[in-house]
Parts: structure tokens; C-alpha cells; sequence
């Protein structure tokens, strides 16, 4: 079967939801504060959410997720986890992961339908994502 131009878009979705899925978790695992500790695990819940979607439409589509192939979103990704595991207060490790989250003023989302060939189950999956 032949490569979606927009596979490269879904697996990246994929991979990152997934590595945020087990960042927030981890993070949850660590705070002293429940109320902060709740709120980061309905969030991964979210982000596992959308892993699952789009790996399921990556399968549909007859492929796989294959994390060397994503946009890598999270840098250093072990450092991080390591890190939101620490006891580092929660304070700092929301100034960590608030460096380079600058878009430089740019919707990256609208970008998402800029490939006129995704096909309708797809676009209304990036939709509702």
C-alpha cells in the first residue's frame, strides 16, 4: 500500500501524544499536590486518547507507528522524564517545560490541512484532534 503523504504527520501526533501520555503520568507519580496530581492524570488520559486514535488510523491506513520516523517534539526526551520524576518542585518543572513551547506566533494546527490529499476519516480525526 502506498505511503500517505500525511503519514509522516499522524505517526508524529502518535509518537509525541504517547511521550506526553507518560510525562504527565510520571509527573503525577511525583507531586506531593493530589489536586495537581488529578489534573495531570486527566490530561494523559487525553494524550493516550489521541495516541490510540492515531495509531489506529495509522493501522487502518496499513502501517505502523514507528517512533524513529516523528517529529521529535520533546527534545531530550529521557532527560525530561528522569526530570519530572525528581524532586524537583512543581514550579520548576513548569518552567522547564515551558522553554520552547514558542511557536513564534503561529497556529502549527492550521498547517495540519494544508495537504489536499487527506482523505475524509482522516481530516475529520485531525479535526477533532
Amino acid at each position: 500500500m502506498a505511503e500517505p503523504t500525511y503519514l509522516p504527520l499522524l505517526n508524529s501526533i502518535a509518537v509525541n501524544e504517547a511521550k506526553g501520555e507518560a510525562l504527565l503520568n510520571a509527573w503525577a507519580d511525583a507531586t506531593p499536590d493530589e489536586a495537581l496530581a488529578r489534573a495531570l492524570r486527566f490530561v494523559a488520559i487525553r494524550e493516550g486518547e489521541h495516541h490510540w486514535a492515531f495509531a489506529k488510523r495509522i493501522s487502518e491506513l496499513g502501517h505502523t507507528v514507528c517512533e524513529e520516523k516523528a517529529f521529535q517534539v520533546f527534545g531530550n526526551f529521557d532527560e525530561l522524564l528522569a526530570y519530572v520524576k525528581s524532586d524537583a518542585s512543581d514550579a520548576e518543572k513548569v518552567a522547564r517545560a515551558d522553554n520552547g513551547g514558542d511557536s513564534g506566533g503561529k497556529d502549527i494546527f492550521t498547517s495540519f490541512f494544508n495537504d489536499t490529499s487527506i482523505d475524509p476519516e482522516t481530516g475529520a480525526l485531525l479535526g477533532r484532534y
